[in-house]
Order: structure tokens, then C-alpha cells, then sequence
């Protein structure tokens, strides 16, 4: 009983992965122009932060809604928020930006964790 749930976890995990993988070919953009970092995913929403031309940020997640919004994770504690799609740039790479780890996925796993894969 146990290894067939392990076995039906794992076939799951692999479907999710495959399915995921596809969605974000980058996962670390350049900001495009100064801008503001919003709580949610419209202009209206509490500004969380402001990120600057040239930084180079985490990409969380992705909505088509409201013409279109990164969930981004600029360096510091606490300040994860929405930019407009416009503000990043995800056909960048910089020889000098040492701390992108190379490909990797984020997604909420099936049990509602947190999880993260990377190469």
C-alpha cells in the first residue's frame, strides 16, 4: 500500500514537473525601467516596493489578467509583488549576475508546498 502511494506521488510529480517546465523558459528577468512592485496583480493595489532599471529578479508566477502581470521576487526580505509584464526582460543573461543558478522551476506542489526544482 505504501510503495503504490509512493509510486502514484511520483508519477504525479513528474506529470506536474513536465507540465510546469514549459511555462516559464527563464526564471530570473531584467527590469526593464524603474517601477513599482504592487501587492496584487492591478495598478490600484498598496505598492509593496519600487525596483530599478537594471536589476535582475526572481520570476514567481505569471497572469494574463489585466494586460498581463509578472510576480516577481527582487533581492531583500518580504518584498515579493506583481509588475507590470512591460518591466521585464526575460531574454537577458549577464556573465557578471553570479547569482542566477541556471534553469529553475517554482510551483506550488500538490499538497500545497512550496517547491522548487533546478539544474
Amino acid at each position: 500500500m505504501a510503495l503504490s502511494l509512493v509510486k502514484t506521488g511520483a508519477i504525479a510529480a513528474t506529470a506536474l514537473i513536465l507540465s510546469v517546465s514549459g511555462a516559464f523558459a527563464a526564471t530570473y528577468g531584467s527590469v526593464n525601467y524603474d517601477t513599482k512592485v504592487k501587492k496584487s496583480w492591478f495598478s490600484g493595489s498598496a505598492t509593496v516596493t519600487w525596483v530599478e532599471e537594471g536589476d535582475y529578479v526572481k520570476i514567481i508566477d505569471y497572469t494574463k489578467k489585466n494586460g498581463g502581470w509578472f510576480r516577481i521576487d527582487p533581492p531583500g526580505p518580504s518584498n515579493a509583488g506583481w509588475v507590470k509584464k512591460s518591466a521585464i526582460d526575460l531574454d537577458v543573461y549577464d556573465d557578471d549576475y553570479d547569482d542566477n543558478p541556471g534553469v529553475e522551476f517554482c510551483f506550488t506542489g500538490p499538497l500545497g508546498g512550496y517547491v522548487c526544482l533546478n539544474n
